[in-house]
């Protein structure tokens, strides 16, 4: 003796149904941005607020340095040094100078 079922199983979804309209599907869950001037600030605000005192203290690294350089200095470093490496290559240079003049950084 066997049961019925409780609740018969919908049919097999085809082509036709609206299940498959992949472009209401992609409309439903694509991100509703604001592109209002406020919204677009505070977007820009957030992931500035990325790198935060944690991850600059975890390496040591929570001092502010800015300097002015040439073109020709920008376009070298841009060249020559692995993007995301460029402080810890000036703070190896600057050292790297320091100790050349005689200076004992870790005096």
């Amino acid at each position: 003796m066997t049961k019925e079922p409780r609740h018969p199983m919908p049919p097999d979804p085809s082509p036709e149904d609206e299940e498959w309209d992949f472009a209401k599907a992609r409309a439903k869950l694509a991100p509703t941005i604001d592109n209002r001037t406020a919204a677009r600030k505070a977007r820009k605000r957030t992931l500035a607020d990325a790198v935060d005192g944690r991850s600059l203290r975890a390496t040591g690294r929570n001092q502010h340095l800015n300097f002015k350089a040439s073109q020709r200095i920008k376009d070298l470093l841009a060249q020559h040094v692995p993007k995301g490496k460029i402080s810890l290559w000036l703070e190896g240079a600057i050292l790297a100078k320091l100790r050349s003049e005689g200076i004992d950084p870790d005096a």
